[in-house]
């Protein structure tokens, strides 16, 4: 069950605003690190063009923490079919999705939300 969404549509445009405007560069933004580049290249869903450098090459890349056990704060890159077993298998997960863009190193936080295990959602 998801529980929890944080959108951040808002901040998204507000970091595009302030760098079509000239507050920020695109150096400023476009610097993701070589770690999400690598999950982005390798098992990023594509969602379209990038907002800065209109190219193809846009994609999602889903972020996993479990919340207890050993592998607590540990993050791993995994793809959304994934989920369900991940969360069987873990237990309560806070998950992150990070667009980002395989040409230029546009990257940015696009939802957060918790993840429960069937056995804990509300009424299962």
């Amino acid at each position: 069950m998801r529980t929890g969404r944080v959108d951040y549509r808002m901040a998204r445009r507000a970091t595009l605003r302030d760098v079509r405007s000239g507050l920020r560069t695109r150096a400023d933004v476009c610097d993701a690190h070589p770690e999400l580049l690598r999950a982005a290249k390798w098992i990023g869903e594509p969602v379209g063009d990038c907002p800065l450098c209109d190219t193809d090459a846009l994609v999602h890349v889903t972020y996993v923490f479990p919340r207890y056990g050993k592998t607590a704060r540990r993050g791993q890159a995994v793809t959304r079919e994934s989920l369900p077993d991940r969360v069987r298998k873990l237990g309560d997960l806070a998950v992150y999705t990070v667009e980002a863009c395989r040409s230029c190193g546009w990257h940015h936080l696009v939802e957060k939300y918790d993840l429960l295990p069937p056995k804990r959602a509300v009424g299962g």
